[in-house]
């Protein structure tokens, strides 16, 4: 079976046709008004008079697991009372009230009505299911609890959700390895794995700063906060240091801006990056990155821990696995705190970062540095 790009749809298209062992394998979701559970409505609508005999007769069950995964999306007992029929083999959900009376799924709100048909879609036959704008009809703390429980589902019923969302809620709650930035170039499309940071930058960006520093990570973002309180202290403009994740994703976020400016003009955005070989080539042939003058916060402690005037050990017996353990491991053992690693590697490389603390003060002041 072989998509080609039709002109004539503008798409891909596969004109030996997909068969019916393949479409079961697959199921859709969109939103309103295309979406499946729209076109659910009728169909509920029509099986009302065998919903309502079979909840006269009690002859209904309770699905614990729809009432448990609604519960905890909504943080509420709401749907203890939820119940299920069955019509001419398709499963009906109804919440009963008192002296008889019960609310059709297709009467609650669109977000539960979503879930169920969600939840309804996940136990079906299909294993891979694709929902556009899943965060439509939820608040943010439902989008949140959707994302765990959906984890679960996949894992039980052995299938895979795909979604699209432009919620930050929803992806920041998102691992790593899940969260996936679609972009359009002209007539090409790319799907590639970013950070959440490297989203929100992209999408939200940050409001309120002169200045904007795009870094790494946390560790180095840390660490430049340090130096800049300590070694900058009449700066002029207001900043914010943004850990992004990988060099590379640094560097491309820096150029979007200098053509885009959605953070601001590019003079008032530059990168700061670890020591490594790498880095290191990317700053020599641009204004606007600078370089750490060692390979990493963790790698310049790991070095300086192992000569004798380091003022801090860990105890006799505790050991540690490279720098980054190292790193953690004098935090968790309360031998120093992370403010006291930054100080310390401070004082002990105060001569190689003097170059970096040069153009931070500049940059941070209102003479610009030269270009």
């Amino acid at each position: 079976m072989t998509f080609d790009y039709d002109r004539d749809i503008e798409s891909l298209n596969c004109k030996n046709g997909v068969s019916e062992s393949i479409k079961t394998l697959c199921a859709v979701e969109l939103p309103f008004p295309h979406g499946e559970r729209f076109n659910f409505f009728q169909t509920v609508s029509r099986a009302d008079r065998d919903i309502r005999r079979q909840i006269v007769l009690e002859e209904y069950s309770r699905p614990a697991e729809l009432v448990e995964f609604l519960s905890d999306i909504y943080s509420s007992d709401k749907f203890e009372s939820l119940i299920e029929t069955e019509v001419s083999g398709q499963s009906y959900f109804s919440i009963l009230l008192d002296d008889g009376r019960y609310v059709r799924e297709d009467y609650l709100s669109s977000g539960e009505y979503f879930l169920i048909n969600l939840y309804r879609t996940i136990k079906g036959s299909a294993r891979l299911i694709v929902v556009d704008e899943i965060d439509l009809s939820l608040d943010p703390a439902a989008q949140v609890h959707l994302v765990e429980k959906l984890r679960e589902f996949c894992t039980k019923y052995e299938c895979n959700v795909v979604f699209t969302t432009q919620s930050l809620a929803m992806m920041r709650t998102l691992d790593s390895h899940e969260l996936f930035f679609m972009e359009q170039h002209e007539i090409e499309t790319t799907i590639r794995s970013v950070s959440y940071s490297y989203i929100n930058s992209i999408l939200f960006g940050f409001r309120g700063w002169d200045r904007y520093i795009l870094t790494e990570d946390r560790v180095l973002s840390d660490f430049l906060e340090t130096l800049i309180r300590r070694c900058c202290p009449k700066i002029f403009f207001t900043y914010k240091i943004i850990y992004i994740g990988g060099f590379t994703n640094v560097v491309d976020l820096l150029e979007r801006n200098r053509n885009d400016q959605f953070l601001s003009v590019p003079e008032n955005v530059i990168a700061v990056l670890d020591g490594g070989s790498s880095e290191r080539e990317i700053a020599q042939s641009a204004d606007d990155v600078e370089c750490l003058p060692f390979a990493s916060v963790e790698n310049a402690l790991c070095d300086h821990y192992g000569e004798a005037n380091f003022p801090h050990r860990l105890r006799e017996g505790t050991g540690f696995n490279g720098p980054r353990d190292l790193f953690n491991t004098l935090q968790s053992h309360h031998v120093m705190s992370i403010e006291e690693i930054n100080q310390c590697l401070i004082d002990r490389y105060e001569q190689a970062l003097k170059p970096l603390v040069t153009e931070l003060r500049q940059f941070l002041s209102p003479a610009r540095r030269s270009t």
